[in-house]
Order: structure tokens, then C-alpha cells, then sequence
């Protein structure tokens, strides 16, 4: 009897983007911000949240003069009523409201500022019970409005007041103001949610015969090959000697950055005595256990942290010197890294720029890309950006603005540059402001990574037992990768599933094959429908 041939057909087919059940939360987190310079503000997020009369369009209820200062009601031509503090004469004098904020409560800050003339950095406080909490900040300007976002979370309940400051002795004018709680189960929420629409994709595969007839009761294992979300650590030249090192890292990140190996004291340490057997060997790891490897760095402005033998050198051998290190170990590693911190800290130092002029960074970047043409990304990478709002040098608007002089003097540099943000975080993390700064520098519209960590080995012990920093990093990872499903076909051959971005080997079983067959599958960020059809013979 000749054996019956069954066609097997698997539609892999793509439901939605995002999240599969609109949310029922009271409120929706607010992910907009502005970078632009607006002729009016606008509307107080939230309605002004706890607020009150947080548009000013009843004047001066509700609000006071700070600092012993003096303020008054004011109207644009518009007809927009804000508040101006004025005749300042300390930094802290400015406009305030009272509030009381519940404990363990994250607090979600906005509002809109100008300056009577030229340019200052204004900073958010709230004044609780024995402590001022810095809560965000930016640059205001005269003529126009800019949008402040930050935000903090209650340590307690208890009485509070918000205030703005800033060194410029100019009258600051204030509006659109807002104040936002969220408990944390709703804070969750809302992160969940962002997950779902950022991270994961609701996908659906259907079987069936070879004359179209749905398959019933069809077996479907879904299994991770790999996730699409870069986790990654720094990584040091121990690990080339050590195995448990080795393991413990290769089983967990999919990106290292090199801590000093590649940083110009390390390739270079004399001058023209370069040496990079200990980056190369690190670099021949990466690659034999599939990590990507970013680029740390080119150039580091801060003056301490120049090779020796640099800081003193006179302008002429300064520029030979620095046009031979960028050739050298761009060229020597382009097209094996994902990214390089071209300058790294340009924010806070001003090592370059103070010997070759206010452009050097400019010229740094425009070198990087040319010796490196492919896909790598160019970071600036910064501290306290994104982790500490009372640095008023790394405010987003102040990265914001940097970025852009980089990119507005040489236009090319506007391809592939990308946000470096180093988490240098504190024990207590703001984490309502790092939410803020993260939704104000994603305007940009270039990537943004998160790129250091502790200055010590901070989640593991000696013996790379975790640490319980180490378990909190690990759920992480369990979080996102993409976990193995199964289940079985419906009367219409649909199997349903809500899958992180990556990469799967699907598998299929069914009573009327002689065998499964699999398939490898790739879930990817799109709002289209993505199909993958397989005809096997059995």
C-alpha cells in the first residue's frame, strides 16, 4: 500500500504590536516631553495631578513666594496668565506651593519656565521635614518656554513644598505646572504595559493540511534561541584566565564593554609603544561565545585620565598624538563593535576642547565615523544624566544641547550618534527622575543605552556566587528572555502567544504526521503582519 503523503502548511502570523488588553488603569504614565522652545506652554500634565490652580488662569491662588521673594501675576499677549518671581536676589527665591505627600509614593514632576533675559539653569526642589529633594531641572530661556520634567518618590507622608531655584539672578517665570502620584503597584503597571508595547509582540500560527483543512490538537513548542534585548556588563582582563569568570558572564550578557583595556593608557602606555594583546584577546572571547562588544573609548575628556605621557605634551605633538590613537584603534577594531564612545564625559571635562578648541569633539566624532563607515553607533557618554538631577552640567537639556553642537557643526555625525547614559547609581535611586530624563532625551530620536554600572564587583562574590544585586540582575534577565511556550492547536489549527522580540525554534506535532518538523522564527519590533509559511512533505 503506498504510504499517504500529508502536506504540512505553518502560518506564523502576526496579531498586533504591542500590548493585547488596553488598560484599565485610572491614569495613563504621561511619556511625553518637549525639547523644543515653545512661544506659549502647554497644558499642565495631568491636569496639574495634586496641584492646584496649576495653569495659573486663577492667578496666584494657591501659590506663594518663596525664599522671602516677591512674585506677581502676569499675561502673555496671548492672553496666558504664569507667574513671575521677582527682583531675585538668592538662588532659592521663586514661586512655591505647598502639598503633603503620601510615603512610598512616586511622584511624577512638570512644568514650563522662562527667564526675563538670556539663558539659567533652573532646578526643581521639594522642601520636606529635614531635607531638600532635588527633583529635576533645565535650561530656561527668555522669549520663549521650556519644559522642566522630573519627578521623586515620598520617603514619608508628611508636609512638603515645591519650589524652583537657580544661580541666575534674572526674574523666572512659571507655568503649567504638575504634580503626579502613582503608587507603586501603578507604577509597575504602567512599566508592564511599556514592556509589552516595546518589548513583545502577540503572534498567532495556524496548521494545517495540505488541502487547507485545519489541524485540531496539533502539539506547538515554542523554543527561545535567542532574545533581541542587548543585556550587557563591563567586562576586565581577568576573565581570560578565569573560568568560572567566564562562565558566569557568557551565560548572562549578550553585550560586554571593556572596563580599561581599551582606553588609550592601557594601548598605549609610552608613547608610540602601543600594545593591544590584552583587548584582542578579549575581543577573541567575545566573539567565540556571540557577544557584541562596544567601543570604550576613543577619547576621555577628563584631564586625569590621560595616558602620563599626553597631559603634558605641547599643541603640535598633542594633535600627532591624538590623530594616531584614533587611527589606530578605531581602525584596528572597526567592524567588531556594535558602538564606541568616541569622547567619553564631555559634559563635565574639557580636556580637548581646552587645548584644541570648543569643535574637537566635533572633529572626533567626524574621524570615528569615516575610519569605521559601518554600522556602529557613536555615543556621548555621560554621568548623572539620567541618575542624578541635582548635576545641573549633565541635565538632559545640557546633553540635549551638547549633542547638538556636535551634530550641527558636522551634519554627517547625525548618523549613528547615540545616547550613552552612565547608571552610576546611589543605593536609593530616583526612579520617577530617571523616567523623566529617559522620556526627555528620547525626543532625540537616536537610541538610548544605559552603559555602566558599580565601580566595584558588585554582583557577585570572589566566587561569582550572586550577590543580591546579582538575583535582582538575573530576574531581569529571566524577565526578557524569550521564555519556551507549548500548547496545542484550536478547532481551527490557531495557537496564540505573546512573545518578547527574538528569535525561536518551532516545533510541530501532530497525530496525522509521521514526524514534527520545526522551523526557526524571528518576532521583531513592526506594526505589519509577518508571515512564515512552511511546506513539508511527510
Amino acid at each position: 500500500m503506498t504510504k499517504a503523503k500529508l502536506a504540512f502548511w505553518l502560518g506564523w502570523i502576526a496579531l498586533l504590536q504591542g500590548c493585547m488588553v488596553k488598560s484599565s488603569l485610572p491614569y495613563e504614565y504621561d511619556y511625553s516631553a518637549s525639547i523644543e522652545c515653545l512661544p506659549e506652554p502647554l497644558e499642565p500634565q495631568y491636569g496639574g495631578g495634586v496641584l492646584r490652580n496649576a495653569d495659573f488662569s486663577a492667578g496666584l491662588r494657591g501659590w506663594s513666594a518663596f525664599g522671602y521673594g516677591s512674585i506677581a501675576e502676569s499675561t502673555s499677549a496671548a492672553g496666558n496668565g504664569f507667574a513671575v518671581a521677582l527682583n531675585r536676589t538668592r538662588p532659592y527665591q521663586s514661586v512655591s506651593q505647598k502639598v503633603y505627600l503620601q510615603a512610598d509614593t512616586h511622584y511624577t514632576l512638570s512644568a514650563w519656565l522662562q527667564v526675563s533675559d538670556g539663558g539659567a539653569d533652573v532646578r526643581a526642589v521639594v522642601k520636606t521635614v529635614g531635607d531638600f529633594v532635588h527633583a529635576g531641572g533645565g535650561v530656561a530661556k527668555a522669549g520663549c518656554w521650556s519644559m522642566l520634567k522630573g519627578g521623586l518618590t515620598a520617603a514619608s507622608s508628611g508636609p512638603a513644598e515645591l519650589y524652583f531655584e537657580s544661580n541666575a539672578t534674572v526674574d523666572l517665570w512659571v507655568d503649567s505646572v504638575s504634580l503626579k502620584p502613582f503608587s507603586k503597584d501603578e507604577w509597575t503597571a504602567h512599566r508592564a504595559e511599556s514592556v509589552s508595547a516595546a518589548r513583545k509582540k502577540a503572534v498567532r500560527l495556524q496548521a494545517t493540511d495540505s488541502a487547507g483543512n485545519p489541524l485540531e490538537g496539533a502539539a506547538v513548542s515554542l523554543d527561545a534561541v535567542r532574545t533581541n534585548f542587548p543585556l550587557g556588563a563591563a567586562v576586565s582582563r581577568y576573565i581570560l584566565t578565569n573560568s568560572a569568570y567566564q562562565t558566569w558572564f557568557a551565560s548572562r550578557f549578550a553585550v560586554a564593554t571593556f572596563e580599561n583595556e581599551m582606553k588609550w593608557y592601557s594601548t598605549e602606555p609610552a608613547p608610540g609603544q602601543e600594545d593591544y594583546t590584552v583587548p584582542d584577546a578579549m575581543m577573541a572571547f567575545a566573539k567565540s561565545n556571540g557577544i557584541a562588544v562596544r567601543g570604550h573609548n576613543v577619547f576621555w575628556d577628563q584631564p586625569s585620565q590621560q595616558p602620563r605621557w599626553v597631559q603634558s605634551l605641547p599643541y603640535p605633538q598633542l594633535l600627532a598624538a591624538a590623530s594616531r590613537r584614533i587611527r589606530s584603534v578605531v581602525s584596528r577594531y572597526a567592524g567588531q563593535v556594535i558602538g564606541w564612545d568616541v569622547v567619553n564625559e564631555n559634559l563635565h571635562f574639557n580636556f580637548y576642547e581646552g587645548r584644541f578648541g570648543w569643535d574637537a569633539s566635533t572633529a572626533f566624532y567626524a574621524a570615528a565615523r569615516l575610519l569605521d563607515a559601518g554600522s556602529a553607533l557613536m555615543f556621548m557618554n555621560e554621568f548623572n544624566t539620567v541618575e542624578q538631577p541635582g548635576d545641573m552640567a549633565a541635565l538632559p537639556a545640557r546633553y540635549l544641547q551638547r549633542l547638538q553642537q556636535i551634530i550641527a557643526a558636522y551634519p554627517e555625525n547625525g548618523a549613528g550618534m547615540a545616547i550613552g547614559l552612565e547608571g552610576h547609581f546611589t543605593t536609593n535611586p530616583n526612579i520617577p527622575y530617571m523616567r523623566a530624563a529617559l522620556d526627555t532625551l528620547a525626543q532625540a530620536g537616536i537610541p538610548v543605552w544605559l552603559t555602566e554600572g558599580c565601580y566595584v564587583m558588585c554582583l557577585t562574590d570572589n566566587s561569582f556566587n550572586n550577590l543580591p544585586q546579582g538575583d535582582v540582575v538575573d530576574r531581569l534577565i529571566a524577565e526578557w528572555r524569550a521564555t519556551p511556550r507549548a500548547g496545542s492547536t484550536d478547532a481551527q489549527g490557531y495557537f496564540e502567544a505573546e512573545l518578547v522580540h527574538g528569535e525561536y525554534k518551532v516545533t510541530v506535532s501532530h497525530p496525522a504526521l509521521n514526524s514534527s518538523i520545526s522551523r526557526s522564527v524571528k518576532v521583531e519590533l513592526g506594526s505589519g503582519s509577518d508571515h512564515y509559511f512552511i511546506d513539508m512533505q511527510v
